[in-house]
């Protein structure tokens, strides 16, 4: 697993956590299930579709181990 440090906004902070939850060889649906969500539900926190909490936002880069995010 190669660390990206090219991440900007809320959009590449998304866009990250989906390619780390394909990069840990996990389907949606598999990782929803650790953290709590459906896969249903996961898809839309990270399309952008759904408005989702900091917090939430922070616990998934935590699992997936996304160590840093800048706030411009």
């Amino acid at each position: 697993m190669i660390p990206r440090t090219d991440i900007h906004s809320s959009k590449h902070v998304l866009e990250e956590i989906k390619y780390r939850i394909k990069d840990l060889g996990k389907t949606q649906e598999q990782f929803g299930k650790e953290v709590g969500y459906s896969r249903k539900a996961l898809n839309r926190i990270i399309t952008g579709e759904s408005n989702v909490s900091f917090k939430t936002v922070v616990m998934l880069c935590k699992k997936l181990g996304i160590k840093a995010i800048i706030i411009e």
